[in-house]
């Protein structure tokens, strides 16, 4: 730690460049190399052996903080890479052991702080093959070989791109057609760092939504990359860490993408916007499956099993509701693993890098592009706020049928208040008009599951005399459950009326 303070550290990217990573097996990356697709000539003809160390401490103070920190070897040179947020710093190193004090007197400090003066230790390695190509302007680096964490060689084989943001995604699916091509979200630095015991790959949220003054030309950009950033960081969590919050938060991200694609295709029409929507909702309906089955297991549990708890039969019906919920996770994981769920990614993120909206716009509309997005948002929301309250009328004695309507309407409004939200004043009439149409949302919510687990219950075998009465309780209770509480929903929706309108 007490390195001195050289020049600062080269920023390997910039904002106009895009880094996109592939997984593949060896015989497509073998045949990936060799192909007439990618320009030899262009970058590097050869191949060169690779050496990544990573460091950090015993406790993984670093990884922690989202901090990885390691030295690449390439022949006799020696380069120092620091990863966090998206962030990549590198600089030439002299030593083959980290000096923090070469990344600049800021990261001197922010390295310290996350250190407390806990040592450093190498944790893991890499050690592959690296082959660099040309794909139009993108780089495409190959490579091939081990990652070495608690004495264990786990093989890989991935191609990552890296290129100028508007066009990488487009250059990708050209070659993806040839080539199958998995997303792989997890950089090999963190991944390597987590196999030698660090953390696992954290659950990430919604963001917030815009800010500023943006037009709606940038609005759109921002809002569907936002959605698309949410499901794909919750990728690694599903494979490695907490498969269950992951899932909702990629199911809530296909949700919120397919919203903000009808809410625009209304002033933008674009056909793209219709296909990447059935897309999103194909997405979402898969992660749903899985999803419904966490929801019922808790009901099961929380419900009538903890109401009835005599009753053997329990047991029976929660062992067929793993098995189902086993079978809807494998069904998730068959589907990120899937190319054409990649492909779908790629469309998405190529229509985003050619602003695709604008293309074949009537003349009166394109002004419109460069309006600010909050009088879009305004208008937005007037709508959705006055087709709610028309169809919530009378909300505790509407049919099932209807009452889900209504939530689906709900659930558009809350999704547009995110996304424009900060941009309206006055800001506390945003917040309590969020928080009474999220209270709604969730009594609807409630009425939903149940309605859900109805279904899902039909499912369910009563093979034994215990089962079988098991089985009778459990669907009597949603049965009951799905009524709902007429005094719960007539408050939580008077409330939601009784809150001025945001536009």
């Amino acid at each position: 730690m007490e390195a001195a303070v050289t020049a600062p550290p080269e920023a390997t990217e910039s904002p106009a460049i895009k880094t996109l990573r592939f997984s593949l097996d060896n015989t497509r990356l073998t045949a990936l190399t060799a192909s007439p697709l990618l320009s030899a000539a262009a970058i590097s003809t050869g191949s060169r052996r690779i050496q990544h160390r990573f460091f950090d401490t015993a406790e993984f103070a670093l990884a922690r903080k989202g901090i990885t920190l390691f030295l690449r070897k390439s022949g006799r040179g020696i380069r120092q890479v620091l990863l966090h947020n998206g962030e990549t710093l590198e600089v030439a190193a002299a030593s083959p052991v980290p000096e923090p004090g070469l990344f600049g007197p800021d990261w001197l400090a922010r390295l310290a702080t996350a250190l407390n003066s806990a040592p450093l230790h190498e944790m893991a390695s890499a050690n592959f093959k690296e082959t660099i190509r040309a794909l139009g302007e993108a780089k495409v680096t190959l490579q091939t070989g081990y990652l070495i964490a608690r004495g264990q060689k786990i093989p890989f084989s991935e191609a990552e791109f890296s290129g100028p943001t508007a066009s990488l995604p487009e250059s990708i699916l050209a070659l993806a057609a040839g080539f199958p091509l998995r997303l792989q979200p997890e950089p090999l630095g963190p991944r390597a760092v987590r196999l030698a015991g660090g953390p696992p790959p954290g659950v990430h949220r919604a963001g917030n939504g815009l800010t500023g003054e943006p037009s709606l030309d940038e609005a759109v950009e921002s809002i569907l990359s936002a959605c698309l950033e949410q499901f794909l960081a919750n990728w690694p969590a599903f494979f490695e860490g907490d498969e269950v919050a992951a899932v909702h938060q990629m199911r809530v991200a296909m949700r919120r993408l397919r919203s903000a694609l009808g809410l625009f295709n209304r002033i933008l029409p674009a056909p793209e916007f219709f296909a990447l929507r059935v897309e999103a909702k194909r997405i979402a309906s898969i992660m749903g499956g899985a999803r419904d089955w966490d929801v019922f297991i808790a009901m099961l549990r929380e419900g009538p099993a903890a109401a009835f708890a005599n009753e053997a039969g329990f047991a029976a019906l929660e062992a067929q509701c793993a098995a189902h919920r086993q079978a809807g996770y494998a069904q998730v994981r068959a589907l990120l693993e899937d190319p054409a769920t990649t492909r779908f990614l790629l469309m998405a993120e190529a229509f985003l890098g050619r602003r695709g909206w604008r293309n074949g716009l009537p003349a009166e509309i394109l002004p419109r592009l460069a309006e600010r997005a909050k009088i879009f948002g305004a208008e937005s929301l007037e709508r959705l706020h006055r087709k709610l309250r028309k169809r919530g009328k009378h909300l505790a004695k509407l049919t099932p049928e209807l009452r889900h309507n209504v939530r689906i309407e709900l659930k558009k409004l809350r999704y547009a208040v995110e996304f424009f939200g900060l941009l309206l004043e006055p800001r506390q009439r945003v917040r309590q008009f969020h928080h009474a149409a999220a209270t709604l949302q969730e009594e609807l919510g409630k009425l939903n599951d149940m309605a859900a687990a109805q279904e899902l219950a039909l499912r369910l075998r009563g093979d034994s005399p215990e089962a079988s009465r098991a089985l009778g309780i459990v669907m009597g209770w949603a049965a009951h459950a799905a009524l709902g509480e007429p005094r719960a929903i007539a408050a939580a929706w008077k409330d939601f009326k009784n809150v001025k309108p945001l536009a």
